[in-house]
């Protein structure tokens, strides 16, 4: 060995000693600890969880432990060997002593390594022996490069013991790295992730997941209990706490996260830095190896040193696959998926603490109002309402963009931290290609064609903004579908009711239209940037060589292939900076959402402690933004009020005056603008020690429960709704049960208390929904009960039932109550404190005693109702008594429910929400199919493949061309043998049509044509030019496909939801029904049709791979077979688990949105109860589902891509040592060889991993099918006649109604009539089938047997939509659209202004002078000489804005704008359904008259909620069990003495004298 070549030999072993010298100070520590104390480690608990003693048991780590320090002996034994026996020549002593100080070194540090008992200080001297070992086998590698040759002939023995050592080596270095780092470790009972439980090896050949994989190829399926749960770095509670600790006070959200994350970010950065080098190792390797082929002579043997790069083209491979592998994995393992985390965490624990501003509009211009009893908002302009929808995209605009915040905006910030090293990633290969290039071509060359780039970048920089644009425009409009289809799917009853589907149809469609047109102009500023992409690298190499050719004067082959592959993998590097740009600025849009919405004020403490509730001059506002005029707002002033503890106060006042804002103040809820207000301070949840509590410490006496006006249920069984959370008091539960007059009612349900509720109580009656809140109040521990009004929607009887045994039984004694109510004589015996609202103020309060010595409770009583009105309509609903305690309303609902009435027949509770269906294995052919075809069908699909085709058949004629015009200048006597070197370079780029060249360079027929460099250069370009505009025009004529599918799926799709039946409605979540339409189309409009493309390309240019085998060798067409099985195995494995991982993608994502809604919808109920971190624990539960399938779904994509370049290395390797083994093989066939070998591996991945997005995109697709295959209710029929019904007859003959066809009927076997323009009132009990009849009536029961006829007309054999278009029903929960109140009550704009108006005066909501400007109130008088600022009625203006759910509106008012619509349509057939429970009497009466005067060209059915209301009705239906009981005039039921039904519930009433009265009609 030359004397330099073994003094550089020399530094790099001396220098290889000391890394190892390095590496083994740990272990030296390690002794140290071990002579110290000598413990063994009996438990093992760290952040992630902790190990059980069975975990404990199964974990061992002898083996490896001992292999290692067995190779270490054996190899340092081989070394000493090698030290006597080798010959020694000049300076080769040194070098082999330094290799036997080095084996001493390792063997210490193995022996360390078995001696230590702490598992993870094992695990880490285990990867510091891997180091050293490798370290040594590179050292011995270089070696055996160098002296191999000589040596194999002088002393063949020294030869093969170099080996054998070079053996020990790996295997030390494998035996260092399977040593397990912990036990199985365990978290609230769940096995974690085994990331950081697994050994080195395991973790980094992502083998930890093969158990996981075995188990989805037995089941063919996975459930969420098969994954196991988040790291604590991945953990949603952990990185919320991680994120809390770190203070961020001041910094902008970004930069604090990339601060939190800077371990992680600088990691990828450096190993993305150490990829783009070795990106380029395989290449320089063949390089190296066919120099070395054309330089040796035919015949001659191989020496070692080809054999060595044989095997560094196996390393250089497998390090290059490994490091990009492990890159995507810390993107997602360490970013990706705890910064979706931790935002979604954060922004729910936000709005559990946000102020809750609920506007219809533009805070500056218009008052902010919430609740559900608000009072008047400001009158707003024309002018402000067009600013309005300007400001639509405001943050805090409406729940639905605050889920967004979740779905969108956290998705997009945590997709850009997983791609954001691409960045640094094109930086670092751009240098490295250029210095490669450099080299290649000279400098003048290269500046030539980067200035084609140069020209490019405008265009591109150009359309990245236009796209960027696009982009945003298209998220707006995505934000606003999703408020259009939320507000359509939570008022579906309302929308089936009036029969208003088309509308909706046609307006969810225009928005849908719009962003079809948004995506559109994103495809076609994305098909310009990709056409950039394509052009780019084509010029750049154009322009290169020919610069190139001009200066020499030749062009050899290697020159042309070596750059033309460099190019091309620069082009792949470049090519997603545009697209990664454009992300980049999403993220930044998106960031600047959360922040503002981190940012937005929270609910503050307003009240200060004390020992009663009490108001100090105050004056109250409901909640609004800063800076909010308070001209604008609805405020209480000057209230001086204090309840008195442990008693029963009551609030009353008219419709809008503010009651349920008194209690938002008690709750924290409201603005104090001025004064003091006195609130006790409840102890936090933690100090309540819930689950110790028993009978004498149950009830907290500072703690707060509140019953909302519009009760808030969430979808769990009623028994969970009412322990809300608290241990289970058997005896307290039933005596709650049985004060809230709930007995019955779940006696009736067929599960009893575990029947199960959907999302907002759905399946519940009104009055079942108000007594279950209650009951959740009275059950809870709170010393202090806030209730909004909760006699509205029971019967009196029930309400007299509830207010003697619930709000003055034992269960309330000592208790301070405070309610809004309008019963004030109901309440008056047992009431202390009285107080009564108007004007803005308080009109009257004080102790009972004392008002009622002053008279002033006369008046306020005259006001609300009298008690003998109060006495009559208790005792007038009699109707429904029969002993029970349960209210007339709450029958079978107004929704046909099966969970009612009906005797179970399985044992189990129904789940009333189905669980989300899963699709099982793979996506069905009738999915692809039915896509295909709604995008174009057979000869859309053919031409398509056609133009892949041609593409593909351009880019080899390119390639192929550049062959002809080498070879050309070969023949003139450039050394024809460099032709293959370059060959490869070239077959290496990944992309595409390139690997074609190389086949045709070897099978294409010897073409002779000689021509001038300008001619060449001609057809080159003119080749280029053609081949990206088809390029760019395939990726465009996708497009057209994927649009056209998802226009005629979404139609499909939205036209199937709107006429689902209601049954199906209410069983599923709003959320699921929402993913399909907000995610899953979002995939179907923007993923799918780049999977299809790119996945045909993919799988094309793996067939041209398999058949340029054909071409060189059989061997290598058979190899490439086995390795395809191999490959097909590993895809099968990766497929059967990431399948069913990706579509519990989906299911879990749902949830994180439903529990979303229902608390942000429940967040006074939730907050007033002081249960805000329970929910916050619920969602941290279900955030880590969603990120437990995400994580798993990378984990397989990585587990299954290592696999893939191994296969790939091998077949490389192989090919490489066929050509060594081939005597009198070319460079030029050798070149071919491994040009096809290296794209192999990148082929088949590429193919299965598109495969697999494919199939995964096409989930979405799977389950938009699904639903637009629902059943839908009835569509044929005949059309009535245009004026029909003109006078509003029913008969009904026989009918028989059942829920669904295996549940017993609920009618059975209705006779009566109505005739033209007659009242008629339906009584009966519970159950009787009051509210059945009126689903019968509109057909969302259809009937067994019988017949509805109205006018003559069978109504089940004309069209729904016409039948339910000319009824009207005013149902029990109003529903209002978000819009205007002319939009609510015309929305197709048929009526003029004056009738409008008219209709609201008719209904009481303005009066005739207040049609004209403002007035002072609903209907309060205005009182002369106050100054007090008036708060204007929002009736007055037919602009005034309604806010989503008509919230900005008292639930009196809703129901009267809802009567208002009614009218508005002049029905001739109207149902009331308890349609005024929630107004003040004085109000209730004025309606009740002009109901009587306003409906007198109308048939009107009323199901009655007071006996005197329909006590000089017409006739008057009495059912019983589904069956007329009775039916004739009050007067005729009345005279048939004590037999008659209806004649002894007048008699029970004790108000018969009244009720007598009415029916004679001397009253």
């Amino acid at each position: 060995m030359p004397f330099d070549e073994s003094n550089s030999m020399l530094k790099a072993i001396g220098t290889g000693v000391a890394l190892i010298g390095l590496c083994s100070v740990p272990a030296l520590g390690s002794i140290g600890a071990r002579l110290k104390r000598d413990v063994k480690q009996d438990t093992y608990e760290d952040g992630d969880g902790k190990a059980t003693p069975e975990s404990l048991k199964a974990y061992s780590a002898k083996f490896p432990k001992s292999l290692g320090v067995v190779s270490a002996g054996a190899g340092l034994g081989v070394s000493i060997a090698l030290l006597v026996i080798s010959p020694h020549a000049k300076g080769r002593l040194l070098i082999d002593s330094l290799d036997t100080g080095a084996w001493v070194l390792l063997l210490f540090q193995a022996v360390a390594n078995a001696s230590t008992r702490s598992s993870v200080r094992a695990y880490s001297l285990g990867i510091y022996t891997f180091f050293s070992a490798a370290v040594l086998a590179g050292v011995l590698l270089a070696q055996g490069t160098k002296i191999g040759e000589p040596l194999l002939h002088s002393s063949p023995v020294a030869f093969a013991l170099r080996v054998v050592e070079l053996a020990f080596t790996v295997c030390l270095a494998i035996s260092a790295l399977c040593i397990p780092r912990r036990p199985d470790v365990f978290y609230k009972g769940e096995p974690v992730d085994r990331m950081y439980t697994t050994s080195a090896f395991s973790r980094f050949t992502f083998a930890w997941p093969s158990e996981l994989l075995s188990l989805a190829s037995r089941k063919k399926n996975l459930d969420l209990a098969d994954l196991p749960r988040p790291n604590q770095f991945t953990r949603a509670a952990a990185v919320s706490a991680d994120w809390k600790k770190q203070k961020t006070g001041g910094r902008s959200l970004w930069l604090s996260l990339v601060l939190s994350y800077k371990e992680a970010l600088a990691l990828q950065w450096f190993m993305t830095l150490c990829s783009s080098i070795l990106n380029f190792a395989p290449q320089w390797v063949i390089l190296q190896l066919l120099r070395f082929l054309e330089s040796r002579q035919p015949g001659s043997e191989q020496g070692v040193d080809a054999w060595m790069w044989v095997v560094w083209l196996g390393v250089a491979i497998i390090a290059q696959s490994w490091l990009e592998a492990y890159v995507w994995w810390l993107a997602y393992a360490d970013l990706h998926i705890p910064v979706r985390a931790q935002l979604s965490a954060l922004i729910f624990e936000k709005s559990m603490r946000r102020k809750d501003i609920k506007g219809a509009s533009k805070s500056k211009k218009k008052a902010q109002q919430t609740g559900a009893e608000p009072a008047e908002p400001a009158e707003p302009t024309a002018a402000t309402d067009v600013e309005d929808k300007d400001d639509s995209e405001d943050v805090k605009k409406s729940k639905q963009s605050t889920v967004n915040l979740i779905g969108v905006d956290g998705k997009r910030v945590s997709d850009f931290c997983a791609f954001q090293s691409l960045f640094p990633g094109s930086l670092f290969k751009l240098i490295v290609s250029l210095v490669f290039l450099v080299n290649l071509l000279g400098w003048r060359a290269l500046l030539a064609g980067l200035s084609a780039m140069v020209a490019i970048t405008p265009i591109n920089i150009y359309f990245s903004k236009r796209y960027a644009n696009a982009q945003d425009r298209l998220m707006k409009v995505r934000d606003e579908k999703m408020e259009v289809v939320t507000e359509a799917l939570q008022g579906i009853r309302q929308i089936k009711f009036s029969a208003l589907e088309p509308e909706w149809e046609d307006k969810i469609g225009t928005v849908r239209e719009r962003e079809l047109s948004a995506v559109w102009s994103v495809f076609m500023n994305d098909t310009m940037l990709i056409g950039c992409w394509v052009t780019s690298p084509i010029l750049l190499s154009a322009i290169s060589l020919a610069v190139y050719a001009a200066i020499t004067g030749s062009l050899a082959p290697s020159v042309a292939f070596v750059s033309l592959g460099v190019f091309k993998s620069l082009e792949m590097s470049l090519s997603v900076v545009p697209e990664l740009t454009t992300d980049l600025l999403d993220a930044w849009v998106s960031i600047h959402r959360i922040e503002q919405y981190l940012n937005s004020p929270e609910v503050e403490k307003i009240s200060k402690d004390a020992d009663e509730v009490s108001f100090d001059n105050a004056s109250i506002a409901w909640p609004a933004d800063e800076g909010t005029d308070d001209a604008e707002r609805f405020i209480l002033r000057n209230i001086n009020v204090t309840f008195p503890k442990g008693e029963l106060s009551v609030i009353s006042g008219k419709t809008g005056t503010g009651k349920s804002l008194m209690l938002s103040a008690v709750l924290g809820e409201a603005d104090v603008l001025g004064g003091t207000l006195y609130v006790p301070r409840a102890p936090p949840l933690s100090e309540r020690h819930d689950d110790k509590v028993n009978k004498d410490n149950w009830i907290i006496p500072k703690a707060i429960a509140y019953v909302a006006q519009i009760p808030w249920i969430e979808n769990a069984s009623i028994k969970d709704n009412i322990i809300f959370g608290l241990p289970y008091d058997e005896e307290r539960y039933s005596k709650t049960v049985e004060v809230c007059a709930l007995k019955k009612d779940l006696e009736m349900l067929n599960d009893g208390e575990n029947t199960e509720i959907g999302a907002n109580g759905i399946n519940l009656s009104g009055g079942q929904k108000w007594r279950v809140t209650l009951a959740r109040a009275v059950y809870s521990r709170a010393g202090i009960l806030v209730l909004d009004d909760i006699f509205s929607a029971v019967d009196a009887h029930v309400g007299r039932h509830i207010f003697e045994k619930c709000l003055n039984g034992e269960l309330a004694t000592g208790r301070t109550r405070i309610l809004v109510t309008h019963h004030v004589a109901l309440c008056e015996p047992k009431t202390k404190f009285l107080m009564e609202l108007g004007d803005g103020g308080v009109l009257h309060s004080g102790l009972l005693s004392e008002l009622r010595e002053e008279g002033t409770l006369q008046k306020i009583k005259s006001h609300e109702q009298t008690a003998a009105e109060m006495e009559a309509d208790e005792l007038a609903t009699a109707v429904n008594s029969e002993g029970s305690s349960i209210g007339g309303e709450e029958e079978d609902g107004a929704d046909g429910n099966t969970l009612k009435k009906i005797p179970s027949r399985a044992p189990a509770a129904r789940k009333f929400v189905e669980e989300e269906a899963r699709e099982q294995g793979a996506v069905k052919k009738h999915v692809y199919s039915t896509y295909l075809k709604d995008s174009g069908g057979f000869f859309f699909w053919m031409l398509a493949v056609s133009i892949f085709l041609v593409v593909q058949g351009f880019n080899i004629g390119r390639s192929w061309w550049l062959k002809i015009w080498t070879s050309n200048y070969e023949e003139q006597g450039v050394h024809g043998q460099q032709i293959f070197n370059a060959s490869i370079e070239y077959g290496y780029s990944y992309a595409e049509g390139v690997r074609q060249t190389s086949i045709h360079t070897m099978s294409a027929p010897s073409t002779d044509i000689q021509g001038t460099l300008g001619f060449y250069l001609g057809v080159y370009v003119a080749l280029a030019v053609t081949s990206s505009i088809i390029g760019t025009l395939k990726v465009l004529y996708i497009y057209v496909g994927s649009i056209r599918a998802s226009r005629k799926l979404f139609a499909k799709l939205n036209f199937t939801i709107l006429r689902a039946p209601i049954r199906w409605l209410d069983t599923v979540p709003v959320g699921r029904i929402l993913n399909r339409y907000t995610a899953d189309f979002n995939t179907i409009d923007s993923q799918l049709a780049n999977s299809v493309g790119f996945g045909a390309n993919s799988f094309l240019g793996l067939m041209s791979v398999v058949v340029a085998g054909l071409f060189v060798s059989l061997y290598i067409v058979l190899l490439a077979i086995f390795l395809l099985l191999i490959c097909l195995y590993y895809a099968m494995r990766y497929l059967d688990g990431a399948r069913p991982v990706k579509r519990l993608e989906s299911t879990t994502k749902s949830p994180v949105f439903e529990q979303f809604g229902s608390a942000l919808t429940g967040v006074t109920t939730i907050r007033g109860f002081d249960k805000t971190q329970v929910y916050v624990d619920r969602m941290y539960r279900k955030i880590d589902d969603y990120s437990a399938s995400t994580w798993n779904l990378w984990l397989f994509n990585r587990w299954m891509g290592w696999r893939m370049a191994l296969v790939g290395s091998f077949f490389s390797s192989f090919v490489a040592t066929l050509i060594l083994l081939t005597p009198g093989i070319d460079s030029a066939l050798a070149g071919f060889a491994l040009a096809f070998a290296l794209e192999f591996a990148s082929a088949v991945m590429w193919t299965i991993r598109l495969y697999a997005n494919v199939e995964l995109n096409m989930n979405a697709a799977e389950r938009i099918i699904e639903y637009t295959e629902l059943p839908t209710e009835a569509l044929d029929g005949k059309r009535p006649p245009a004026a029909w019904p003109t006078e509003g007859r029913i008969e009904v003959h026989d009918l028989v109604v059942a829920y669904a066809p295996d549940l017993p009927p609920v009618l059975k076997g209705l006779n009566f009539s109505v005739n033209r323009n007659e009242r008629i009132g339906v009584v009966g009990r519970t159950g009787a089938g009051k509210s059945s009849l009126t689903l019968a009536l509109f057909r969302f029961v259809e009937a067994q047997s019988g017949s509805i006829h109205i006018d003559g007309l069978d109504i089940s054999k004309i069209k729904l939509h016409d039948l339910r278009s000319r009824l009207a029903i005013i149902p029990q929960d109003p529903v209002l659209f978000s819009g205007t109140i002319r939009s609510n009550l015309d929305p197709f704009d048929n009526h003029t202004d004056a009738e409008l108006r008219d209709c609201l005066e008719r209904v009481h909501l303005i009066t005739s002078s207040s049609s004209t400007g403002p007035s002072s109130g609903t209907t309060t008088p205005t009182t002369e000489g106050t100054t007090a600022p008036k708060n204007t009625n929002p009736f007055a203006n037919l602009l005034s804005p309604i806010s989503e759910g008509g919230l900005n509106l008292s639930q009196g008012q809703r129901q009267l704008l809802c009567l208002a619509r009614a009218i508005v349509s002049r029905p001739r057939v109207m149902v009331l359904d308890e349609a005024t429970s929630a107004v003040d009497m004085h109000t209730d009466a004025l309606i009740q008259r002009s109901i009587r005067e306003e409906f007198t060209d109308a048939s009107l059915m009323v199901i009655a909620h007071r006996l005197s209301t329909i006590a000089d009705f017409d006739r008057v239906l009495v059912l019983s069990d589904g069956r007329v009981a009775e039916f004739g005039t009050p007067r005729e039921l009345w005279e048939m003495g004590d037999a008659g039904v209806f004649r002894g519930m007048c008699e029970e009433s004790g108000e018969k004298e009244k009720l007598r009265g009415i029916v004679f009609g001397e009253m």
